[in-house]
């Protein structure tokens, strides 16, 4: 298997995978403190964020941006592979506190 082919091409659903166990050890630990649903979707809302802070760092890093890094929000700038990195993970992650949301109550 040529793991550098995998990297370059299909390193998002590496980032999709991570979330969604990310996810799950965050809800997991919020059980203890708040209802099954509302810590599942917490959990959700989490990664999402994590993996938003993480390719802004890597864009801020990437472009020597000096602070505060307010332009580092600005996604639109973001390379492919940070876009890439980012938005398919967070559209998954959406659906799936969506369809959480919707089927519980």
């Amino acid at each position: 298997m040529d793991w550098t082919y995998i990297q370059a091409n299909f390193d998002w659903a590496g980032h999709i995978v991570e979330a969604i166990v990310m996810a799950g050890i965050v809800a997991a630990l919020l059980c203890i403190l708040f209802e099954r649903r509302v810590a599942i979707l917490m959990g959700l809302a989490f990664a999402i964020g994590h993996f938003h802070g993480r390719e802004k760092r890597d864009f801020e890093v990437s472009v020597k941006m000096k602070p505060p890094h307010l332009e580092g929000y600005e996604m639109w700038k973001w390379s492919f592979d940070q876009m890439t990195d980012f938005w398919p993970t967070a559209l998954v992650i959406l659906a799936i506190a969506v369809f959480v949301y919707r089927r519980r109550r």
